[in-house]
């Protein structure tokens, strides 16, 4: 098998072998409580699962209707992550565990499913991750890992001690509810390989704001660059992750507003209306702060005179420019991470 970028030893970190993608994690069904299991239906790449609409409401004492969703998929080892974090005397008999983590950032909480004990070989295996509602809170991260059982003398090329980590996979971020004054978003978001999915480009684009239904455009983030995704899936306010986050959303974020702004504008009819929600939405948003005018109508019809001429449309780039560095105020999050850079 090839060995992509995905799938080279992370050596910056660590001083020894480490697999950062050495299990291969899928998710294929879940079931909530006693029920029937139900498939996914993932796409190529997608890590985020928006269970939030499948699962029970609150009933009226505010009690779940559920108690469980349990996820079930498989974890598959390859022979060439076992050759590559275990010398050549301990190959066929890994002294390894394999185990899924579950972690909930806004309940603090944390625990893991044991899938094997050692000694872990070369294998599929299969995986059942139950997730307890009176535990967890908006958004659930799971992740496989391979790690170290004993303790071994020899040269640094491999982990040496009991519990280290020497193969990682994929993180899945399983949305189990929202607050209840919070929507879903006007713009679906999903990460998918592109290299994998025809209709969107190749390269090594980070995102793609997707059009083909413009009733409600679609947005979709590169998986094949995966330390990228992983940051942007971390859920923590503080730290070097958090703040390289919100430096990437601030980059894709002023690429997709630019583009809906540009749609949303060239959709105004002569009457100054629009079409879809999410146009009227991006209008209110912006047309009046551009032009420094509280009169809507006003606004969307002189945004739509100055798309259309080639004399104006220059300034109006440079209004929109200023509005979005305003709107999206980069400055200080790129000024957190260069601070959290020094500390380091």
């Amino acid at each position: 098998m090839t060995m992509t970028r995905s799938q080279r030893y992370r050596s910056t970190s660590l001083p020894f072998s480490y697999r950062e993608k050495g299990v291969q994690f899928s998710l294929e069904t879940y079931s909530i409580d006693d029920q029937d299991p139900a498939p996914l239906d993932l796409k190529p790449g997608q890590t985020e699962i928006d269970l939030a609409g499948e699962l029970p409401p609150p009933a009226d004492d505010a009690v779940a209707d559920w108690q469980t969703v349990a996820l079930e998929g498989q974890l598959y080892i390859s022979e060439e992550t076992v050759d590559a974090v275990f010398p050549d005397e301990e190959r066929d008999c890994p002294p390894a565990k394999l185990y899924v983590t579950i972690r909930c950032h806004e309940t603090i909480y944390r625990d893991r499913v044991v899938v094997s004990d050692a000694p872990t070989t070369p294998g599929t295996y299969d995986v059942e991750i139950p997730i307890r509602k009176e535990k967890v809170r908006g958004t659930v991260e799971l992740r496989p890992y391979l790690v170290r059982t004993t303790r071994r003398d020899g040269d640094g090329k491999y982990a040496a001690r009991k519990n280290f980590r020497v193969a990682s996979g994929t993180i899945y971020s399983i949305v189990v509810d929202r607050p209840e004054d919070e929507e879903p978003p006007a713009i679906d978001g999903e990460r998918v390989n592109f290299s994998q999915t025809t209709h969107l480009p190749d390269g090594d684009k980070l995102y793609y704001l997707d059009f083909r239904n413009e009733k409600r455009p679609k947005l979709w983030i590169n998986a094949d660059h995966p330390r990228i995704t992983e940051v942007l899936q971390s859920r923590g306010s503080v730290g070097a992750e958090a703040r390289m986050r919100d430096v990437i959303l601030d980059q894709v974020s002023y690429g997709v507003w630019m583009q809906l702004l540009i749609r949303a504008g060239a959709a105004i009819d002569s009457d100054g209306d629009v079409e879809y929600e999410w146009q009227q939405t991006v209008l209110k948003t912006f047309a009046r702060n551009m032009y420094d005018i509280d009169d809507l109508e006003e606004a969307t019809h002189r945004l739509r005179e100055d798309l259309e001429s080639s004399e104006t449309l220059p300034y109006m780039m440079q209004r929109l420019d200023g509005e979005l560095q305003e709107f999206i105020n980069p400055r200080d999050q790129l000024i957190n991470l260069m601070e959290e850079g020094l500390q380091i």
